[in-house]
Parts: C-alpha cells; sequence; structure tokens
C-alpha cells in the first residue's frame, strides 16, 4: 500500500483560523489531524497575532499545523518544528509546502530540544538567546501531575528565548491556576501573563479510556498532597469547581463527566536575574 493511500485531509476554515486563511492539513488515516486543543492553539494564534514575529520555535510540531498557522503572519520569518515522530516530520514538511509557507519552516527530527543528527543540533544551538517565540500544545506525562512536558518546554526555552520572548502554550483548564502560576516557580525566568484563548465548557469525556486513566491520575496525585485539580461540574458549570477526587466519584456514581476548556496560555521570558 502506498503511503498516500493512508493519509487524509482536514481543512480549517478562515473562520476557525481567525483570518489567516484556509489550512490543509494532511494526517495519517484515523487519527486527528487538528484536535480540539489545536484548534484552539490555532486561534490563539490568528487571534495574538501581533505578539508573533521573528523567528521561533514549535515545540513537538506533530503534523505541523500550529507552525504552518504562525507562518502565515507576515511578521513571522521563520519557524524550526522539533518533533519525535520521523513519520510525523515527513508530513509535517508535505503539509507545509500544500500551505505555500515551505520556504518559512524546517521541522528536524527531535527530542524536546535534542535533535537526532548532529547537523541539526548544531544549527538549533546556534539559535540560543535569538528566539522569539515558542508554541507548544504537549500532551500530559505519565507518572507525575500531568505537567511534565510543560516544565520541559518552559526551562528549555530559556535558553532559546530573547528578554521578552513569548510562549503560547495549552494548559487546559482542569489544571488548575495554582498549578499553571507554579510553572513559574519551576521555571524561574518566566512570567505568566493570562490565557489568551479559550473554548467553552466541554466534556472531560471519561469515556474515553486515557481520559478517564488521565482523571485517576490526577485523583492519586490529589491523594499524596499535590495542588488539586479544577473541573466544573456537568450540572452547575458557573459555580464553584470540583477537584479530581470529587470529580471521578462524579462519574462512577452517575455515569457524568466533569467539565473542563481548552485553553492556550501566555508566558514571558524575563531572563535570569544576577
Amino acid at each position: 500500500m502506498h503511503r498516500r493511500d493512508c493519509l487524509d485531509r482536514t481543512i480549517l476554515d478562515d473562520d476557525a483560523t481567525c483570518g489567516m486563511g484556509e489550512l490543509h492539513i494532511t494526517h495519517p488515516t484515523g487519527t486527528f489531524a487538528i484536535t480540539p486543543a489545536s484548534r484552539v492553539a490555532i486561534r490563539a494564534i490568528g487571534a495574538n497575532r501581533q505578539l508573533l514575529s521573528g523567528t521561533g520555535i514549535d515545540w513537538g510540531s506533530g503534523t505541523g499545523c500550529m507552525a504552518i498557522a504562525a507562518a502565515r503572519l507576515s511578521s513571522v520569518e521563520r519557524i524550526i518544528g522539533l518533533e519525535l515522530s520521523p513519520a510525523d516530520v515527513e508530513i509535517a514538511r508535505r503539509n507545509a509546502a500544500q500551505n505555500g509557507v515551505g520556504d518559512k519552516l524546517q521541522f528536524i527530527h527531535a527530542d524536546s530540544y535534542t535533535p537526532f543528527a548532529a547537523s541539526d543540533r548544531e544549527n538549533l544551538h546556534s539559535l540560543r538567546g535569538r528566539i522569539d517565540f515558542v508554541l507548544a500544545n504537549p500532551p500530559a506525562s505519565d507518572d507525575d501531575d500531568g505537567f511534565g512536558f510543560r516544565r520541559v518546554i518552559l526551562r528549555g526555552a530559556g535558553e532559546y528565548l530573547l528578554p521578552g520572548g513569548r510562549i503560547f502554550l495549552n494548559i487546559s483548564y482542569q489544571y488548575g491556576e495554582q498549578r499553571t502560576r507554579q510553572l513559574c516557580r519551576d521555571a524561574p525566568g518566566f512570567s505568566y501573563l493570562e490565557p489568551i484563548a479559550s473554548t467553552d465548557w466541554v466534556p472531560f469525556d471519561l469515556r474515553c479510556r486515557d481520559l478517564l486513566d488521565c482523571l485517576e491520575l490526577y485523583a492519586r496525585e490529589e491523594e499524596r498532597g499535590g495542588l488539586p485539580y479544577a473541573f466544573a461540574h456537568p450540572e452547575d458549570p458557573d459555580g464553584d469547581s470540583i477537584n479530581a477526587g470529587a470529580a471521578l466519584q462524579y462519574f462512577h456514581q452517575t455515569g457524568r463527566s466533569p467539565l473542563s476548556k481548552w485553553q492556550t496560555h501566555l508566558f514571558e521570558w524575563r531572563g535570569l536575574q544576577p
């Protein structure tokens, strides 16, 4: 079977990109080209385009949708996409070309900020202290509070960002404001500014095994004394939030999922103080 026979295409219209034009994203059949989290990240880019210019990094670039959206902006000159999956690197390059921004984008095979090829490592390291922005839509990490990859992103980004450089970082509502702000303690030199894009309340659909696994992990983290998580109660979304333990108990009693929001948050690199 030829590789092209295993690919589908998803199209985002001009409204979904906040006026940046249509995006055509090829992706492996049976996968999401653009997840709900990716969609809110793309809206964050379009709605806050005045914050993006110069050279950027897309951490965990996947099939390239966020980098491609940002490359549509005339103020953006170059973006380096860092991606662990070689297959996604190949597809992202194809997507960049078919969306007319291949000249602005470079997708490379990397584990976080460490490219596998020596030449790519040298090229990326030459940009330390010269990057204007970082885009990142990381997955939840395993065997911790789910925030591990976000700490990795910020700690590594400090090496690359110019003073005043920005990070568009996806953090869903359920992680809680306290944990989000605490990232700046875990990654000194950053300031947390605000959420810059958000969906309405959506179910944290516990019929999906991976989301149920996440909620169980969150509940165990709370039991260990970790910071509480924050979900909206499905019967009273605008009332007080409930933590992961209460959300899990309610689901087992009723079969109803708690509510959360997909969000993108803004951080700024201020630099380490002497």
